[in-house]
Parts: C-alpha cells; sequence; structure tokens
C-alpha cells in the first residue's frame, strides 16, 4: 500500500487475535525502519522493551488496570526515553564516527559538539525541560514504529503506562529510562473498525497567526 493508504488503514486495535506470534525477525524489521525516525541533535532518545512472554506480559497487564487488550496482544512494549542520550560520552559515539569517516570535518565537529554540549547543560539544570524533550522525541519514534508495524501487517494500540515505580522494579529498568507509554502489538479481530470522528482540517489548521 502507499503512504495515504497506510496512514488511512493504521487504526488503534482493542483487541487481538490471541496467541498470533510476531518474531524476534519481525520486531527487527520494524525496529529497522524505526530507527530512521528523527530526534533533537540525532541523539535517539528512544529506547524499548518487548514483552512478549505471557507471564510477564500478564504482569504488565496487572500494572496497567487489566486491560484486555494486554491479554490478547502478541506483544506489550514500554517505550522509554532514555536520559543518557544527552550525555557527552554517548553524544560523541554517535559523532566521532562521523568524523572519522569524513562525512564532518574538524570545525563542523567542534561547533555541533559545542551546540550539543550548551543543549546538554540546559536540559541537565531544567528537569522539567528533559522530560518534555523526552516526551516530544519519544511520541516522533512512537509513531514511526506505529506505522512500520502496519506496513509489515501488524496492528498497534498506544497506552498510557501506570505504576511506573512497580514496573520499574517488575522488569529491572534503569533509572535513566523513562516509560512514556506502552504500544500493544497484534493483528487486531476488527478487520474494518469505523473511525472516531476527526475535527475537520480548518478547525485546527491556521496560517500565519490566529484570527
Amino acid at each position: 500500500m502507499n503512504f495515504e493508504e497506510l496512514v488511512t488503514a493504521r487504526h488503534s486495535a482493542v483487541n487481538f487475535i490471541e496467541n498470533e506470534e510476531i518474531t524476534e525477525d519481525d520486531f527487527n524489521k520494524i525496529f529497522e525502519l524505526t530507527k530512521l525516525a528523527p530526534s533533537a541533535y540525532n541523539l535517539q532518545f528512544t529506547d524499548y522493551l518487548v514483552i512478549t512472554d505471557k507471564d510477564k506480559k500478564k504482569r504488565v497487564k496487572e500494572l496497567s488496570f487489566n486491560q484486555y487488550k494486554i491479554h490478547t496482544a502478541s506483544a506489550v512494549i514500554i517505550v522509554l526515553g532514555n536520559k543518557k542520550s544527552i550525555e557527552m560520552s554517548k553524544v560523541e559515539e554517535i559523532y566521532k564516527p562521523m568524523k572519522m569517516l569524513k562525512m564532518m570535518n574538524e570545525i563542523d565537529y567542534d561547533m555541533t559538539m559545542g551546540a550539543i554540549k550548551k543543549y546538554s547543560d540546559g536540559l541537565k539544570a531544567n528537569p522539567n525541560a528533559l522530560d518534555i524533550e523526552l516526551a516530544r522525541n519519544v511520541g516522533i519514534n512512537a509513531m514511526l514504529f506505529m506505522l512500520n508495524a502496519k506496513h509489515y501487517g501488524f496492528d498497534t494500540c498506544p497506552m498510557h503506562v501506570h505504576h511506573v515505580d512497580q514496573l520499574r522494579e517488575e522488569f529491572n529498568i534503569p533509572n535513566h529510562l523513562q516509560p512514556i507509554m506502552l504500544i500493544t502489538i497484534g493483528k487486531s479481530v476488527d478487520k474494518v473498525r469505523p473511525r472516531g470522528y476527526r475535527r475537520p482540517v480548518g478547525d485546527f489548521v491556521n496560517f500565519n497567526g490566529y484570527r
């Protein structure tokens, strides 16, 4: 399907075909495309914890007000914002190879690193700003994940994440990874599901200022 058809076909699935397997190879195909998502300074803030084990999936369900879609989904994914992405050691892992391959010259490299250092220091000084930056970048990444999943024939549903402290303990999630959302994935039971009302474009888009 073309991109317009893909976007139109993607719906938030509320129920999935139970025991439908998604292989690690399937996930790798989805994530190979997902890693191309844009991020601030290409710092790639998003990590994913994929839960396919039935017992572990059941535990996520218990920590998510027992929503049934988690039970039938092939997997539930914890989407995480990585606070260490702004550490300069991590930044160098991304940019030093670009300099070595002469994708950047020394001057551009130094200017870029200086700009990122200023950006990083600003976020470290303002935890609220860091939370917003994580949410912004993770949201972009997760949306691309859901479109990529649909491209490969799988349905998804983004969900709130609840009981974060218990979730951390259950899955040994380190403190530098901030759970932002859950995504259930599988093959939807509902072949054709009416889409909910969407506001007309003219109701939410303005040009050159508000009237």
